[in-house]
C-alpha cells in the first residue's frame, strides 16, 4: 500500500533533468507535444495529386513541398519540416485501388485466360507479343484426358491441338516477358519476367505465373512516377 503510494507521488512530481557529459537525461518518460497537422487527403490516382497540386486551393509554396514516391501504388505530398520536432505535413496521398494479379497460383485455363486478357497490357505497336503467345497456348492445349506433359525441371512440353483434329507436342515459352498492370495507369507498366508453368490436376489444365525479375520493377514504375509528376507538375520537388 505504501509503495503504490510512493509511486504515486513520484508520478506526479516533476521531472528531473540531470546534465551528463553534455547531453540532457530525465529520469522520467516524457512525451512530445507535436503541433496540430491537417488531415490526409486520399486519392487513387496520380491525376487527383496534380490536380490538387496545380489548383492549389490550400495556398501552399511548392518550392517547400516534397513528393514522396513511397512506392509503386503509394505517392504522398509533403511539407518541409516544421516545428520544433521537425514534423512533416502530409497534405495528399495517392493509393492504387491494386488489381488481385494471378501471380503464384495454379488456375484452370478460363480463369486464367480471363485474368491474363484483363490484368496485363500491351504495348503499342506491337504485333506479336508473350502474352498472345500465352493466351495461345492455354486455349490449344487439349483436354487432359489426351494430353500429355513432358518435364525437365525448366522447359515443359505440352500436347497443343495443331488444327481441326491433329495434335502435336510443343515446349512451353519461358520464360515469357509480360506487363501487368502493378502501378499508377498514368505512366508506363514496367515489362517483368514471368516464369510459365503448367500442371494436371483432376482431369483439367491448370496454369501459373511466377515472378522472376527480382522485383526490379520497382525501381522502374517509381522512375516512371517520378518522371511523370516532374513533367506535370514544373517546379516540384520529387523522390523516389
Amino acid at each position: 500500500m505504501l509503495e503504490k503510494l510512493y509511486r504515486a507521488i513520484r508520478g506526479d512530481a516533476a521531472p528531473v533533468i540531470v546534465n551528463v557529459t553534455g547531453r540532457n537525461y530525465s529520469d522520467k518518460e516524457l512525451h512530445a507535444i507535436h503541433a496540430p497537422q491537417p488531415g490526409s487527403i486520399i486519392v487513387s490516382t496520380l491525376t487527383g495529386l496534380t490536380d490538387y497540386l496545380i489548383t492549389n486551393v490550400d495556398g501552399l509554396e511548392r518550392g517547400k513541398l516534397i513528393c514522396h514516391v513511397d512506392s509503386p501504388s503509394e505517392v504522398s505530398i509533403r511539407s518541409a519540416l516544421l516545428g520544433d520536432f521537425a514534423d512533416r505535413a502530409c497534405y495528399i496521398r495517392a493509393e492504387l485501388d491494386q488489381l488481385q494479379l494471378p501471380f503464384n497460383k495454379w488456375m484452370d485455363g478460363e480463369s486464367f485466360n480471363i485474368a491474363l486478357q484483363s490484368c496485363f497490357c500491351e504495348p503499342e505497336g506491337l504485333a506479336a507479343t508473350d502474352k498472345g503467345l500465352v493466351l495461345k497456348y492455354i486455349s490449344s492445349v487439349v483436354s487432359i484426358a489426351e494430353a500429355a506433359t513432358a518435364d525437365d525441371g525448366v522447359t515443359q512440353a505440352v500436347t497443343v491441338k495443331a488444327g481441326i483434329s491433329s495434335k502435336h507436342v510443343q515446349a512451353l515459352p519461358n520464360p515469357v516477358t509480360l506487363r501487368p498492370f502493378r502501378t499508377f495507369t498514368e505512366v508506363e507498366q514496367p515489362a517483368s519476367s514471368f516464369i510459365f508453368r503448367c500442371r494436371q490436376d483432376n482431369g483439367a489444365m491448370q496454369f501459373s505465373l511466377t515472378e522472376a525479375d527480382g522485383g526490379a520493377w520497382r525501381s522502374e514504375a517509381m522512375r516512371n512516377i517520378k518522371a511523370f509528376m516532374e513533367d506535370a507538375v514544373p517546379g516540384l520537388n520529387v523522390i523516389a
